[in-house]
Order: structure tokens, then sequence, then C-alpha cells
């Protein structure tokens, strides 16, 4: 019978890693302790949405954007590290290469929103539909981390907690996008044919961008 060789994650660097996202969650808990707590549950309740200004870039979302992409990133990382492991040379490296990939992502995607915007007199809007999707992101991403770390550090479940958080995540990605369609139902159904572009461009394309760069 032929043996198969267990492909065992490195702790080191990976525990260095979450040490630095726990101090940037103790950072935004000082912060806004109360915002953090409500931003948890945007997945099941609207209180984050309707509590705080709809401001894209300041400290506390800035913080939340480092932590979801190194979080994002990592998860990333474990997938291949999982289901193709004959591609991990150094792991530290593809880290690094699959985090700016996903920084490249948000930039593409981010400026072509704008671009969109700008050609079809809809800023504002934009505005509002970019600040829902990225705090619903952020807010997925602190759920992320928690099974991450079970993925993590408990060894002998490790395919178990993949899977899991592969569904969960999955789970919250439909939750969110099942909510962005009824709150924006009616902008939806009046303009239907920039619905569809918004969709091509701004969550198909930069998606297959990303994809293509990574290969």
């Amino acid at each position: 019978m032929e043996t198969l060789e267990r492909i065992i994650i490195d702790k080191d660097w990976i525990s260095l890693l979450l040490l630095g996202v726990f101090f940037l969650l103790a950072l935004l808990s000082f912060i806004n302790q109360k915002r953090l707590q409500q931003l948890f549950f945007l997945a099941f309740d609207d209180s984050y949405r309707i509590n705080y200004p709809q401001q894209i870039w300041c400290v506390f979302n800035f913080l939340l954007f480092v932590i979801s992409n190194l979080v994002l990133s990592l998860f990333i990382y474990l997938l291949i590290q999982h289901f193709y492991p004959d591609r991990i040379i150094i792991a530290e490296n593809l880290y690094l290469n699959i985090l700016s990939i996903v920084l490249i992502y948000w930039s593409f995607r981010y400026v072509l929103g704008l671009l969109i915007a700008y050609l079809f007199e809809s800023v504002k809007t934009q505005h509002k539909v970019a600040y829902m999707k990225m705090s619903y992101f952020f807010s997925d991403s602190l759920y992320l981390l928690i099974f991450l770390i079970f993925t993590i550090y408990l060894s002998n479940f490790q395919t178990f907690f993949i899977y899991m958080t592969m569904v969960f995540y999955a789970i919250l990605l439909l939750i969110r996008y099942i909510r962005f369609t009824i709150i924006y139902k009616r902008q939806i159904s009046s303009h239907l044919f920039y619905f569809i572009l918004y969709l091509c461009a701004l969550e198909i394309a930069p998606l297959l961008i990303a994809i293509k760069i990574g290969l």
C-alpha cells in the first residue's frame, strides 16, 4: 500500500500572524467596543448599519480592512495547503503572494466601482453599496477567524474543520447577498440592466482576474 505524506501546518509563523490579528482586534475594542460587538452580529441584526455613519475610510474600518484581509488570505492558504499540498514550497512566501493578490482584487474592484458610478452618475448609491458589502465582509471575517483557530490548532480534526469553515463561510456569503437584494430590491427591479452590469463588472470580473493572477 502506498503511503501518503501528511501535510503538517507550520504553526510558528501562523501563531505570530494571529497574535498580530488579536492585537488589532484589542485595539478596535479599545476604540469602540460596542461598534465591534454590533458588527459581529451584522448578518442577523441591522443595528450596525443603522447606528453608524457610512464612512468607508476611517481608522476603525482601516483596521478592520487589515484584519479581514489577513484572515481571508490565511483561509485561502489553508485551502491550498489542504487540497494542493504540492504547491506549498515556502509557506510564508505563498501566504504573502496570496495576500498581495487579495489586496489587488479589492483595489481593482474599488477603482472599477468608482469609474462605473461616475459613468452612470450613481456615486452616492455606489458609496452606500460599497459600505454595506465592506461591512459584511468585515463581519464574516470575524466568524472566519474563529473557525480558522479550530482548524489550525486541532490537528486531528483539521479536515473536518476545513470543510465546516467552507460551508459556514458560504452560508454567510449567501446571507449577505440575500440581505443585499432585500434592501435594494426596489433599485434592482427598476434598474435590472445596471444590476447585471454591476454583478459582471464588480463581482465576477475582479474575481476572475485575481484567480488568473494566482494561477
